[in-house]
Parts: C-alpha cells; sequence; structure tokens
C-alpha cells in the first residue's frame, strides 16, 4: 500500500483474491519499529462517491499484524481500500486500487 506522508511504515496487505458481493478478511502488515496503536480499514468508491455498506471489524493479532473482517465489496468498478496506522502519536493514510469485474 501507498503512503504520501514522509518516513511512513511500510504496510503489506495479504489478500487471497478480492471476491465480488462476498464478505472476505484480509491481513494487513505494519512493518513500524514503534508500537501500532490502531489500524483503521475502510474502501470508497470515487466513481460513486459511496463507501462499504458495512464497517470492518479490525482485530490486533501482535507484532505489527492486523486482521480486518467483514469486507465485502458490494459492486463492481474502481475501489480504494484505504488504511490509517496510528503510531507515535501520529496517523498515516495509506490508499490501494483495486478494481473488480
Amino acid at each position: 500500500m501507498g503512503s504520501q506522508a514522509q518516513n511512513a511504515p511500510e504496510v503489506y496487505v495479504d489478500v487471497g483474491e478480492f471476491p465480488l458481493a462476498q464478505p472476505f478478511s484480509i491481513q494487513i502488515s505494519v512493518c513500524a519499529e514503534a508500537t501500532v496503536h490502531e489500524v483503521r480499514v475502510d474502501a470508497f468508491m470515487p466513481a460513486h462517491q459511496h463507501g462499504l455498506n458495512y464497517a470492518p471489524e479490525v482485530s490486533a493479532l501482535g507484532d505489527g499484524l492486523f486482521r480486518v473482517d467483514g469486507l465485502l465489496f458490494h459492486m463492481p468498478g474502481l475501489w480504494e481500500l484505504q488504511t490509517d496506522v496510528e503510531f507515535r502519536g501520529r496517523s498515516v493514510s495509506y490508499t490501494s486500487e483495486i478494481s473488480l469485474k
């Protein structure tokens, strides 16, 4: 995932595939020297100006790993997966584009 912030930790998303209209889970790995206090995940469709119908649930697994359950891309098109990571008193945003057919 990419971020525009300077000195931002690397963030990786592990998912087999992004299914259409079916709930799925992902695992997020944050490579940071500092303790990550919180991770928030959301998704948005820029062309339709709307996001997810349900809020996903993020669970900390330890060692910079987080599991995100309850994601559901309910329609085809371009989605932006947005992840906010809080560490050292600051929040860094990451965005990854996903195209579903």
